[in-house]
């Protein structure tokens, strides 16, 4: 079966090269937004009554080879499935963020950070509603077993935090230091 999609914006954002983030950091400083295809924009009516939304996206710089095992950035020492991780080295490589809607402007939606390089391809937006998307007994799978835990999710959210050297990190746009393309980091 062939599948088929077509681009119905792009995403705008100050990350070229390594510096985009492994997730998106809400109040990453710089410009971040997404132009839809003119023909789209009647589709963004009502909208902007979401705080929230879903932003579907191709990681169209990502390369091959893809693998079944990964290691996630934040804990290099543990081995986990691709499905139980958000590599971008799937074998149909999407990207799901959830952004703030900040403002709309004819087909311009200006939003809260997204770790997409700039340009990188939009899918599909679609609203995140609170009492559907939102799950109470919701878990963090195999990051709850992680021996440090709380200085693991500091890493992934892009949060300060200090080590055990007692010197803080600030990580609001943290580089990849461990690929070569940011659309491979897995998490």
């Amino acid at each position: 079966m062939t599948v088929t999609f077509q681009s119905i914006g792009t995403i705008h954002t100050p990350y070229f090269a390594l510096n985009a983030p492994q997730q998106p950091i809400p109040n990453a400083p710089g410009d971040f937004w997404i132009t839809l295809n003119p023909d789209y924009t009647r589709a963004l009516e009502t909208l902007q009554t979401f705080n929230y939304i879903y932003v579907l996206y191709h990681f169209n710089e990502v390369t091959p080879p893809i693998e079944m095992l990964t290691r996630p950035p934040w804990a290099p020492e543990i081995e986990i499935g691709l499905f139980a991780s958000r590599s971008a080295k799937r074998p149909n490589p999407l990207g799901l963020s959830i952004v703030k809607l900040k403002e709309i402007h004819g087909n311009e939606l200006i939003i809260s950070g997204i770790d997409a390089y700039d340009g990188t391809p939009v899918l599909d937006i679609k609203p995140y509603i609170g009492f559907l998307d939102s799950k109470e007994d919701a878990n963090n799978g195999w990051l709850d077993a992680l021996p440090d835990r709380k200085h693991t999710m500091a890493h992934a959210l892009g949060l300060a935090h200090s080590h055990s050297h007692n010197h803080d990190h600030h990580h609001e746009q943290e580089p990849l230091s461990h690929t070569k393309n940011p659309h491979s980091h897995n998490d």
